[in-house]
């Protein structure tokens, strides 16, 4: 399979205030990749041919496993997914490469499309979406967190709408999520979140892609992260709420009344 040629490429690029070494760890580790990426992380051995296996939740089923297919630690890193999932004769790597520059670590992720597939559009227009809060949000670990525990609040939401009319919904202000910022936002704004606290929690919009995702840093909350994103389909589909905290005593406290918040939204979405 190494001289196919991929039918499609999705190529983004973060640069990071790190050592190399500190990236290949956060990338190459059950435990550093549990901190950013999937909550549910592990990695059976270093080196070529070791298994990755990463879930959202654990749940039996919801995992999905990966082979390593190159291993250079601090320079080249590949997963290698050979099981089909978009179609027969399909299979879908991701590299990832590491470069030093002016002692700040370079991470170029490749992520490649073998196989025809009539569901690549959409697959890559949703992981393009997800690849690039992951890599702002490893870089936030590895900066801010670095060694730290993750706490992950999430939950999903099932909504029967169209994606523009959820988007604007979710960034209305009386629907109970974004308390104060309007529908307009942009990457740098600050804006108020309802999280179950007494009042708005102060928070930066870190990235933005209209009706696909929206991601907030709360440093209010030692550096949390939330991050929003609605899930493949145009009339019927699902919503990921993410809340990554890395303080436990506040995770611990938030847990309850987020999960309340979320709830409490769902329901004002399913209402409107």
């Amino acid at each position: 399979m190494s001289e196919r040629k991929p039918n499609r490429v999705l190529e983004l690029e973060i640069e990071i205030d790190a050592t190399i070494e500190d990236v290949w760890k956060a990338i190459s580790e059950g435990a550093g990749l549990a901190s950013w990426f999937a909550p549910v992380a592990s990695v059976t051995q270093p080196g070529e041919g070791g298994l990755v296996t990463v879930a959202w939740d654990a749940a039996e089923g919801s995992a999905w496993t990966t082979k390593v297919g190159v291993w250079k630690p601090n320079q080249h890193l590949r997963w290698v997914d050979e099981s089909g999932m978009m179609g027969s004769d399909t299979a879908i790597w991701l590299d990832y490469f590491l470069t030093t520059e002016k002692g700040r670590t370079r991470l170029r992720l490749v992520q490649s499309g073998f196989g025809e597939s009539e569901g690549w559009d959409e697959f890559f227009a949703g992981t393009e979406s997800g690849w690039s809060y992951f890599l702002y949000n490893l870089r936030l670990y590895v900066e801010v967190h670095f060694g730290q525990v993750r706490h992950m609040i999430a939950q999903r939401l099932k909504l029967d709408m169209r994606r523009d009319v959820a988007w604007d919904l979710l960034l209305a202000a009386g629907t109970g999520l974004v308390i104060a910022g309007g529908t307009a936002i942009e990457a740098g704004a600050l804006v108020g979140l309802a999280l179950g606290e007494a009042k708005p929690v102060r928070a930066e919009v870190a990235l933005v892609r209209p009706q696909r995702s929206i991601a907030f840093r709360i440093a209010e909350i030692h550096d949390a992260a939330l991050f929003v994103e609605l899930e493949s389909g145009e009339e019927s589909f699902h919503v990921g709420l993410w809340l990554s905290v890395y303080d436990e005593a506040t995770a611990a406290r938030l847990r309850k009344p987020v999960m309340a918040q979320f709830a409490l939204l769902q329901a004002k979405l399913n209402r409107d």
